[in-house]
């Protein structure tokens, strides 16, 4: 039987204290990602249920070391890879989470200090190369992908191309963000509109049609109104655990637009480009 935890501050406390403080809902959803998993591991390390963490246990530089290094070979990992399911951690996953910890462990008034590696990476299209890219995915739909998958996944691309954002700044789009029959059409991310060619116009005209038939409905009532973020799912979900499969048109999650993503490109270049490859660089 694990020894009595001793009391102090609830690590969960602390973390939603964190999390409430942190700029930005992608950089607070990647925080609140490396510390689920970091609490989940230690929990599991420490023979306790995470409730019963507290705050001191989440400090301790010998658990964030031992944490650092599991993460580092695999092993808390939860999902898939490109390179498999026990393949060491990329270095940018690493720099963020030593980086998340560093910046925790500041807000809670006892910084850690800890070394954060140094991040690769992967080189980006030349403007020539993305849009060229993108008007081959656009114009041939890969046998294997539903065809309301690829054009979600092409419209994804185009705005990378556009915009020169990762999914963490177009996944919480909106059709708000999209005004596509102006006479010169555009979009907005991140705050910022930008102007649209004619290809990725062809395309988010196509999945905004595509959206609005997944969307409309009986999945209004079921949704308790129009679902206005961009991104919805394609298909309906699994049944789990007794419940009854969810339809397709609710809000995708970030996982399910990345994974849809690298099966296009993988099926239709036969490399995993990622998403962010395809914001532009110069030249």
């Amino acid at each position: 039987m694990p020894a009595p935890r001793s009391p102090g501050r609830s690590a969960r406390a602390a973390v939603t204290a964190f999390l409430a403080a942190v700029p930005g809902e992608a950089t607070r959803a990647l925080r609140r990602t490396y510390l689920q998993e970091y609490a989940a591991h230690l929990a599991t390390t420490l023979a306790c249920p995470e409730a019963n963490l507290t705050l001191a246990d989440l400090l301790d530089p010998d658990h964030a070391e031992a944490w650092l290094t599991a993460a580092a070979r695999g092993v808390t990992r939860r999902r898939n890879s490109l390179r498999g399911p026990t393949a060491p951690a990329s270095a940018n996953s690493m720099a963020a989470r030593t980086s998340t910890l560093n910046t925790f462990s500041a807000h809670a008034g006892h910084p850690l200090a800890l070394t954060v590696p140094k991040p690769e990476f992967a080189p980006r299209l030349t403007p020539v190369e993305a849009h060229r890219t993108l008007k081959l995915l656009t114009a041939h739909q890969p046998a294997g992908i539903l065809t309301s998958t690829w054009e979600r996944t092409t419209a994804l691309i185009a705005l990378a191309v556009t915009t020169c954002h990762g999914l963490g700044h177009l996944h919480p789009m909106t059709l708000d963000d999209l005004q596509l029959d102006r006479p010169l059409p555009r979009v907005r991310a991140a705050g910022t509109w930008y102007p649209l060619d004619t290809v990725s116009r062809h395309t988010l005209t196509r999945w905004h049609d595509t959206h609005h038939a997944l969307t409309a409905g009986h999945r209004k009532a079921l949704q308790g109104g129009n679902v206005h973020q961009l991104w919805v799912t394609t298909a309906p979900g699994r049944p789990r655990e007794g419940r009854r499969a969810v339809p397709a048109g609710l809000p995708a999650a970030r996982r399910t637009l990345e994974a849809a993503h690298r099966r296009l490109v993988t099926l239709a270049l036969g490399t995993p480009l990622l998403l962010e490859q395809f914001c532009p660089a110069d030249d």
